[in-house]
């Protein structure tokens, strides 16, 4: 990533790309389109579902369910994770070069949404709730806010991040503190709040995935997506206003 005049823009190799803050911009409203569509889709899936009876009509239904993995909404978010995280670490670069004190707390950021990334179609969550099962025994679950066992570390170590990231956050204009810290919780509560209180759902109904469930999982989806991306936009004003005239080059 390098600042770079007009004229350079145009006398830019063939086999380089290069984008500015306009279109940065018109990607992200493509995303917020799409992820429009994707909230239509999946409740089209779960009309056929819970009030048609057909839990596949031609297997659009998983395809589109916000529950299920390995499908259509599963890839845009991970996709969409790996994206805010390569505009962190974009930041974080920018921040290095700029002299700025703050390239470690963008890089922690970057790292996180990295990981969030890969989990989102690897489902690293699951790896994890058998390992802390392991550790705290059979009746680990007869506590109802311990009904899903991922969440427990998962929340420890997003406290840790929290309090260290308060010092970033005071630093920022109030607008990108306020925003960024608006977008972290409404993304936090929905991907461990709402987690937990759909487990103990879940285990209070015996596993019986009814209307109120379903309800849950697609307000927590809803609240994940748009949260990433209020987040992104408010990292796109940070990058357009402290980093003015910014073109990114990529070379393929």
């Amino acid at each position: 990533m390098a600042e770079i005049s007009d004229t350079q823009v145009l006398r830019a190799d063939a086999r380089q790309l290069v984008v500015g803050p306009s279109d940065l911009y018109g990607l992200h409203r493509k995303l917020l389109f799409v992820a429009l569509l994707l909230v239509l889709a999946h409740g089209a899936a779960m009309a056929l579902k819970y009030y048609a009876g057909n839990d596949m009509a031609l297997g659009l239904v998983p395809l589109f369910d916000f529950y299920e993995e390995h499908n259509v909404p599963t890839y845009f978010s991970s996709l969409n994770l790996l994206l805010t995280s390569c505009l962190l670490f974009a930041t974080a670069h920018l921040a290095r070069e700029a002299g700025h004190k703050d390239v470690l707390a963008w890089r922690i950021l970057a790292a996180g949404f990295l990981f969030m990334s890969v989990d989102e179609f690897a489902d690293l969550r699951i790896i994890l709730s058998k390992m802390v099962k392991s550790v705290a025994g059979a009746h680990f679950e007869t506590v109802p806010v311990l009904s899903v066992a991922w969440t427990i570390p998962v929340a420890a170590i997003v406290v840790v991040v929290a309090l260290y990231m308060v010092p970033f956050l005071l630093r920022l204009k109030k607008v990108y503190m306020l925003n960024f810290a608006l977008a972290g919780a409404a993304f936090v509560f929905a991907a461990i709040g709402f987690e937990t209180i759909e487990g103990h759902h879940v285990a209070q109904t015996g596993g019986v995935r009814d209307v109120a469930f379903m309800l849950m999982v697609t307000a927590e989806e809803t609240m994940e997506i748009f949260s990433i991306l209020y987040f992104q936009y408010f990292v796109l004003r940070y990058i357009n206003e402290c980093h003015r005239g910014l073109y990114l080059r990529l070379s393929y």
